[in-house]
């Protein structure tokens, strides 16, 4: 059976992130500083461009957000969501390393405020107070343990 376009679901934008997990099982995070986002937690993610692949993406954003080259080491997942005026988004994120004795610092400081690691029971409260982005994030984090334990 064929099945026509009542089936299909338009994504309207793409994004493409990276978690980085360090070896006390914590994620890296950036407080974003702009419009509805400002305030919130999220990983370092942004817009893929025009012909831009999603690695590409997902490695640009890392130094634009981060001040770092990551190193891509498996897909994690792509998480389909929707913005507020209701049109579909695909996250797409990798689990990423950052290179031993780096330090992660805000490289965009119109966008981004600050960038840390937290550990499950951080990332929990401030989920529970509304400072995490979006339930993806959480999601994610979830995720990146397990891709990371196995």
């Amino acid at each position: 059976m064929q099945h026509d376009e009542k089936l299909h679901i338009p994504i309207e934008a793409r994004s493409a992130g990276v978690a980085i997990i360090d070896s006390e099982d914590r994620i890296l995070l950036v407080k974003e500083k702009i419009g509805s986002k400002a305030d919130l937690w999220h990983i370092p993610a942004g817009g893929v461009e025009a012909n831009e692949s999603l690695e590409s993406a997902a490695l640009r954003e890392a130094q634009e957000e981060i001040g770092l080259d990551v190193n891509l080491k498996e897909y994690l997942n792509t998480y389909v969501g929707r913005f507020e005026d209701g049109d579909f988004v695909a996250r797409h994120v990798w689990l990423a390393t950052i290179n031993p004795g780096e330090i992660p610092k805000p490289a965009s400081t119109e966008e981004i405020s600050e960038c840390r690691y937290f550990n499950k029971s951080e990332f929990e409260k401030l989920y529970s107070t509304g400072e995490i982005r979006m339930y993806h994030t959480k999601l994610i984090f979830e995720e990146a343990l397990l891709l990371k334990g196995k």
